[in-house]
């Protein structure tokens, strides 16, 4: 199975190495930045390119993961589509619906698989979530609020931060961003979402085009209301969900991957608790991604599912307070 790469920033390079670290070996790599293709391979032996046009050409993928900035995700996914390969591309889909209805139908045409980046739906704490909500016995979920943030300055080591994408306005600020993964999880965990309202800092501290700082709140069609609280600015990084139910409060820390239960006693009760480890996720949703190829199955997400998540974002966006 050949392989080709497209962007080689934080997420491009991280599936290489786990690319590496599953058995896959014959990777191509495909940046316009001639700096990072230098780095990327110390990683391996890589073919290297720098046209896309040419790497697609060449190597004939069957596979290849589109990591290149949000607002070239689409016209890249096209031409990935037309040379015949199975896609995955990294959330968020784009950073607006243009070209999002031609792609969907041009991958059902093409009858590849075609998925975009769900990390945390395979974070084992997050399955652990599920499976505790579903059951429903620790309660009915009335109430949801979760809370993350980190600081953007510090995300990326020997990088300006006001030129990373997260601080532009191609799919940056923390609603497309992180809003990305908290819609997809949310309505994995409640449904989906049937109203939504948001607001957004846009007095910056941080000197950056997008927004460094929201609130989303949500009614899914179950009824359940949720809140994310999404940010830059945390100079400690942070990540809690709280859910409230009919029979007490479960709440699941990200750091410490550990999930308690509080009843109306006040007792708390370990559900959950595992190992530190973040990249694990990523390992599931690639071994997920090239299961669905295999077996010709509807991935976590898919493109039809991942324009909802970016359709409710825009809303999200678009939404202006009212001042009193």
């Amino acid at each position: 199975m050949k392989i080709l790469v497209i962007g080689t920033g934080s997420i491009g390079t991280r599936h290489i190495k786990n690319l590496l670290f599953l058995g896959y070996k014959n990777i191509a790599v495909c940046d316009p930045d001639e700096k990072k293709l230098k780095i990327i391979s110390g990683l391996g032996n890589f073919s290297l390119y720098k046209n896309l046009k040419i790497a697609l050409k060449s190597e004939k993928p069957d596979v290849v993961f589109v990591c290149n900035p949000t607002h070239l995700h689409v016209p890249t996914a096209s031409l990935v589509l037309d040379s015949g390969a199975h896609i995955f591309i990294e959330k968020p889909i784009s950073h607006n619906l243009k070209g999002v209805d031609a792609l969907i139908k041009k991958a059902k045409k093409k009858g590849k698989t075609a998925m975009v980046a769900c990390n945390w739906r395979f974070h084992i704490g997050f399955v652990e979530l599920k499976k505790i909500l579903d059951g429903k016995k620790y309660g009915k979920p009335i109430l949801a609020r979760m809370f993350g943030g980190y600081y953007l300055p510090m995300a990326r080591k020997n990088t300006n931060y006001k030129k990373v994408y997260a601080a532009g306005t191609k799919g940056g600020g923390v609603i497309i961003d992180s809003g990305a993964h908290a819609v997809d999880y949310m309505e994995n965990f409640f449904g989906n979402i049937k109203y939504i309202t948001a607001l957004k800092r846009t007095k910056h501290i941080l000197d950056i085009k997008s927004e460094e700082a929201a609130v989303l709140a949500f009614e899914h069609k179950s009824g359940v209301l949720t809140a994310v609280m999404a940010d830059y600015v945390s100079k400690k990084s942070s990540g809690t969900m709280e859910v409230v139910t009919d029979k007490g409060l479960l709440t699941f820390n990200i750091a410490s991957n550990e999930i308690v239960f509080e009843g109306e006693n006040g007792a708390k009760k370990i559900l959950y608790r595992g190992a530190k480890d973040t990249n694990h996720m990523f390992v599931s949703e690639l071994k997920h991604f090239f299961k669905c190829i295999q077996k010709k199955s509807k991935p976590a997400q898919n493109l039809i599912m991942a324009k909802r998540v970016l359709k409710t974002l825009l809303v999200a966006s678009s939404i202006k307070p009212k001042q009193i």
